[in-house]
């Protein structure tokens, strides 16, 4: 790839000064089935952000089947021509910094207009359009190769970036997004080109659903695990697999960690907690809810393992300060009723 200064400015430049003559040739070229498939996506009447709006086309669309459009662009010649045409509320602004507060659309239009920054800027523009969104969806449509190149004469070179069908998919899916679909489409202009066009659904950030065991030996002391992540001892547990009951997770968690075959013997407790960005090697705070099991030993025998550095039976009255501070609270609850 040929290196210039900055390839979206030098893009941006050349938008700038053929923007007439692009809306001319490419305002009426029909992407209507696009549109129809997509648009039963958003909440009827909503309010979709077209990133890379252009001469206002799609706009337009959008606008003929009820819904309420804003459309950014980097471009200041194409935004004259959109408001020439009656495009509606338009921002100039860049995709991968978005002049709006979260969760404000229902849907994020963007039809080959991401396709013109370099591949490492299509995370970020990504990002900021899952922001913007309230649970709504996005529509992305990238040129299909494996390229990034300059096309254009003189004064009108542009930066493309070409994809793999799977690049699409696993930028998505990175950036908070399910991937709903994804299909190909030839060039509406008939040239020798591939579409890859793509749905996705914003992901729900939910808490994580995990269960815990509470282990004591005959003598009366609990088992603690110490964590190969961050150095603190905890009770054995994890987080709840698709397939499985909180029970089946709590023996499998224990096994997996210990080595020890478990017999639940009554729910002791149930916790909501807010781990901050500090205790784990992400650095990302956790919200998870918890359950407790107070649970009997069937057999097996302590194994260390990557997850687990060392193990320790403690009075429950008595334990470490280098402690996960809400496994305290479970020891104590699964003391109760006895």
């Amino acid at each position: 790839m040929t290196k210039h200064a900055n390839p979206t400015e030098t893009t941006i430049a050349a938008y700038d000064r053929i923007a007439a003559e692009y809306a001319e040739r490419w305002h009426d070229a029909p992407l209507d089935a696009e549109i129809d498939r997509w648009a039963g996506e958003p909440k009827p009447g909503g309010l979709i952000l077209d990133v890379g709006c252009g001469s206002g086309r799609d706009m337009a669309a959008f606008a003929a089947r009820g819904f309420r459009t804003v459309g950014v662009d980097r471009s200041a010649g194409m935004l004259k021509i959109a408001a020439q045409k009656g495009a509606g509320s338009l921002v100039q602004a860049d995709a991968r910094r978005l002049p709006f507060v979260a969760h404000t659309f229902q849907g994020v239009w963007a039809s080959a207009s991401l396709l013109h920054l370099p591949k490492g800027d299509l995370p970020t523009a990504l990002k900021e359009s899952n922001r913007v969104l309230r649970h709504g969806h996005i529509y992305l449509s990238l040129k299909k190769g494996d390229a990034e190149t300059w096309l254009g004469e003189n004064g009108q070179k542009r930066f493309f970036a070409y994809y793999h069908p799977a690049e699409v998919e696993l930028a998505l899916e990175r950036n908070g997004f399910h991937v709903l679909d994804v299909h190909f489409t030839p060039d509406a202009g008939g040239r020798d080109i591939t579409w890859i066009n793509a749905i996705g659904w914003t992901r729900l950030d939910t808490p994580r659903v995990g269960a815990c065991t509470i282990v004591f030996n005959d003598a009366g002391q609990v088992l603690l695990t110490r964590r190969a992540d961050n150095g603190l001892w905890c009770v054995p547990g994890g987080h709840m697999d698709m397939d499985e009951t909180i029970q089946r997770t709590a023996i499998r968690e224990t096994k997996e960690e210990t080595g020890l075959d478990v017999e639940i013997e009554r729910m002791s407790g149930m916790y909501s907690v807010i781990y901050p960005a500090d205790i784990f090697p992400e650095k990302k705070s956790r919200s998870v809810f918890i359950v407790a099991f107070r649970c009997k030993i069937l057999g097996g025998e302590l194994t260390l393992n990557e997850e687990v550095t060392e193990f320790g039976w403690f009075n429950p009255h008595r334990l470490p300060d280098d402690m996960l501070k809400h496994h305290k609270i479970r020891i104590l609850d699964a003391l109760k009723r006895e």
